[in-house]
């Protein structure tokens, strides 16, 4: 299959670079991906405010408006959050940005023009998946499944219209699958009722290391790496007709079940356990090799758009507007709590100390104390701006990437 990376044909189209910055390697403060350390969603050391006031700016470090419409989350890499935007002729304009963690001063821009489909629903955006980074290549990837990767500075290293290669590949309501990174290779998920694969590029250059044909269907979850009990990496990748496990390297398949999985929220690792949104949760046991066994599955825990949580030896899902805790070890339902005051909610939630985030789509954002026999309301505030992203905690603040703009929610 050629290649089409078209580096001197687009470099005409970048933006240009606004600063330099320090080239810094990933630490643990770092949250590099969709769902962050381990694509958990649980920052366990981190320690943010119950109370913050989008409106009054109270615990609100710094705002940043910026143009287009994101429905993606951001990232954390060192002293930068980088985040993504669509604007423009039908989103065709698309963004990767970078702003000075501490601050909110931008640190670089770079600037693409789409050649896929940027059509999609109302509510979402071309700038929908989440960037993903190793610590030295930040790689953004779009609904329009244009993909392109920079270093730290924010200097273009290669592009990829997939749209190029593959022209069938996409769906009326706009892709919107994360991108990971996994021992130097790329890992995308484009899956729809056309062109429908998954695709490994190298992280230097952007050159396919493996295409591995999908399911003919619909599928907006994200792949979720994993350590299996031999050490080797492996990516889990999940559809409404089955559950697989492939080599990150060179994309063969490590095994597959047969299994309905949710196509909106992704799986999720713990102690062991392969945590997967299945109708309900199905636990899978993956300390052994081969195929993972069932634990067990309960069809009361059963997640809507966001992914669950797994913290302290609990899972967490949010069914609608409802808050669920299940035992990890045996799937019963220890309590559940309604959300006040709680619209739409597609922002898959965050854990930070013993606190849980959840943000609606209109902002509102439930903080739910955990370290109760039951979950409790500490608070809801309201943010003031759309959310549909996840947020990424780092050290002891909290970056949510609102439709219309970038926020740092941290006590003084």
């Amino acid at each position: 299959m050629k290649n089409k990376l078209c580096m001197r044909q687009w470099l005409p189209l970048c933006g240009a670079i606004l600063s330099s910055c320090t080239c810094l390697t990933a630490d643990a403060q770092d949250w590099l991906q969709f769902r962050g350390p381990y694509v958990g969603g649980v920052a366990n050391k981190s320690k943010l405010p119950d109370t913050f006031d989008g409106q009054v700016g109270t615990n609100v470090a710094w705002k940043v408006p910026i143009p287009g419409r994101s429905v993606g989350g951001a990232i954390v890499v060192g002293d930068q959050v980088i985040t993504t935007t669509s604007d423009g002729l039908e989103q065709r304009r698309i963004r990767l940005l970078s702003y000075d963690a501490a601050t909110g001063k931008p640190r670089w821009e770079q600037q693409l023009v789409s050649r896929g489909r940027p059509y999609c629903h109302p509510t979402s955006a071309n700038a929908a998946p989440t960037p993903a980074s190793d610590g030295k290549h930040v790689i953004a990837f779009f609904s329009s499944n244009d993909i392109a990767c920079t270093d730290l500075q924010g200097n273009l290293l290669w592009y990829r219209s997939l749209a190029s290669d593959f022209p069938k590949a996409g769906n009326d309501v706009g892709m919107s699958a994360s991108p990971t990174i996994v021992d130097g290779v790329v890992v995308v998920q484009v899956e729809c009722q056309g062109d429908s694969f998954a695709l490994g590029m190298n992280v230097q250059d952007g050159t396919t290391a493996w295409k591995q044909e999908r399911p003919r269907k619909a599928n907006w979850t994200s792949p979720t790496p994993v350590v299996l009990p031999s050490g080797k990496s492996a990516l889990i990748m999940q559809s409404s007709e089955d559950l697989v496990a492939v080599n990150p390297a060179d994309g063969t398949q490590m095994w597959k079940i047969d299994m309905s999985c949710a196509t909106t929220s992704s799986a999720t690792v713990a102690n062991g356990r392969l945590i997967v949104p299945s109708g309900g949760l199905t636990a899978l046991d993956l300390s052994s090799a081969g195929a993972p066994s069932k634990l067990w599955f309960e069809n009361k825990l059963n997640p809507n758009a966001c992914s669950p949580l797994v913290d302290n030896d609990k899972v967490y899902v949010v069914n609608r507007t409802i808050l669920v805790c299940g035992d990890l070890f045996t799937g019963k339902v220890l309590w559940q709590l309604r959300i006040p005051d709680a619209s739409q909610i597609w922002s898959s939630p965050v854990i930070a100390g013993n606190r849980l985030y959840l943000f609606s789509m209109d902002g509102t954002c439930a903080v739910v104390a955990l370290d109760g026999e039951e979950g409790k309301i500490e608070q809801t505030n309201k943010l003031g701006d759309e959310v549909l992203g996840s947020p990424a905690v780092s050290g002891n603040a909290m970056y949510v990437r609102g439709a219309q703009n970038l926020w740092k929610i941290s006590a003084p």
